[in-house]
């Protein structure tokens, strides 16, 4: 057991002191502060102030209505003519102008502005002038302000999710509903980074040392059984540091003030709660499966410059299992999800949608970990076969070689 550990520290150290794995840790962050500060800006831009606008009516309530909207846009009281208006717009002192006019009590309006205008909710616009005509019309009916006010009030609608377990019925919140699909999404997108992440790592460090006097040497110490899972548990505690440094440092972003802001509103603990349980099973399941599957296609090679012909597997299969489990965040409940579902190279990316739609029951849940355990098992104990194969084969190999070498000079030997 000793030599086990000292083959999984080894493994662990020289690459999380790697440039490479440096890089691959702080490249996402770098990225995500990039589109962070793009947004910022952009948004700052966008916020650059209240847009001005003209409005052009007849209609003196129209006006005054709209004047009265401080917060969407700022009216120019001062342009009352289209010439006036395409005037302080080629000047830049104005971003745009409402044209409204009423006919047999039905208001239409047109809202001129130029591309470097400042954006103005022309939903807005219309929910107003809509508001405008209901008023006029009902006042035309002779109806007292309490009516108006009656009329105008819209309508509510509020939905509400059961779900029939255990004989009785229960019901869930849509907040919630969005919180569990959002872990799910999290997971698929995490289970595919790793996998792209780490196929070629695993894939190159199972493939390296074969055919080598080095592996003739490790495998005179240590079994090739000790050698393989050695190298496979080091590479997964290396998936396992980044994802803890990317928690740390998720810890420490939350206490920022701008951070905070950011997230104002949004149940930071709910999520976590959202990302345990079943869904954080498949992606331990799903991340183990998919680093046994690198270190059987990198048992296959016996150089390392082979392994990325040889993990290209991973990537289509991680690729198809990546879709399908978005389409089953559109469509839970279809049969091509529900099939996919249970088989196991597709489950860590499609259940845990269903999981959060509650298209799937408790027993479906406990198959589908159930049968992902199973195959993970499997599939590792043909890689470790074919790994121990391989290796024996490179290893007679490389000693039939070297005896091959030895007996040649001593035939030159005796020549001499």
């Amino acid at each position: 057991m000793n030599k086990f550990w000292v083959i999984v520290g080894e493994v662990y150290r020289k690459n999380v002191k790697s440039l490479g794995f440096i890089s691959m840790v702080f490249a996402p962050i770098v990225i995500l502060l990039v589109i962070a500060a793009i947004i910022y800006f952009v948004s700052a831009s966008e916020n650059g102030g209240v847009p001005e606008i003209a409005v052009l009516s007849e209609d003196q309530q129209v006006q005054a209505i709209l004047q009265a909207e401080e917060e969407q846009f700022e009216v120019n009281t001062e342009i009352t003519t289209v010439e006036d208006a395409e005037t302080a717009m080629e000047a830049e002192e104005l971003d745009g102008y409402l044209v409204v006019e009423e006919e047999n009590g039905v208001y239409q309006g047109n809202y001129v502005y130029s591309p470097d205008s400042q954006d103005v909710d022309t939903y807005y616009l219309t929910g107003v002038l809509s508001s405008v005509q209901q008023i006029q019309q009902a006042e035309s009916l002779g109806l007292t302000q309490e009516d108006i006010a009656s009329i105008l009030t819209p309508a509510t609608l509020e939905q509400t999710r059961i779900e029939f377990e255990g004989g009785g019925i229960t019901t869930t919140e849509s907040a919630e509903d969005a919180l569990r699909m959002g872990s799910a999404y999290a997971v698929g997108i995490a289970v595919f980074m790793f996998i792209m992440t780490y196929s070629s790592i695993i894939g190159e460090e199972i493939a390296s040392e074969k055919g080598t006097r080095i592996m003739e040497v490790i495998l005179s110490s240590v079994s090739s059984t000790i050698h393989f899972f050695g190298k496979l548990v080091a590479i997964v505690l290396i998936c396992f540091t980044q994802i803890a440094i990317y928690v740390v440092l998720g810890a420490i972003a939350l206490q920022l003030d701008f951070v905070q802001d950011l997230l104002q509103g949004i149940d930071i603990s709910a999520i976590f709660q959202g990302l345990l349980g079943t869904s954080l099973a498949y992606f331990i399941l799903g991340i183990v499966l998919y680093a046994i599957l690198a270190a059987f296609l990198g048992s296959l090679v016996s150089k390392v410059e082979d392994v990325s012909k040889a993990v290209t597997p991973i990537v289509f299969l991680s690729l198809a299992g990546f879709y399908a489990g978005m389409f089953a965040f559109y469509n839970p409940t279809h049969m091509i999800v529900k099939i996919g579902s249970y088989i196991p190279l597709f489950t860590s990316f499609i259940m845990p949608f269903r999981v959060a739609s509650d298209t799937v029951t408790t027993t479906g849940v406990m198959i589908s970990i159930v049968g992902l355990i199973l195959f993970v098992l499997l599939t590792t104990w043909l890689s470790l076969l074919l790994y121990r194969s391989s290796v024996l084969i490179y290893s007679d190999a490389g000693m039939f070689k070297t005896m091959k070498t030895s007996f040649k000079a001593m035939r030159r030997q005796q020549k001499v």
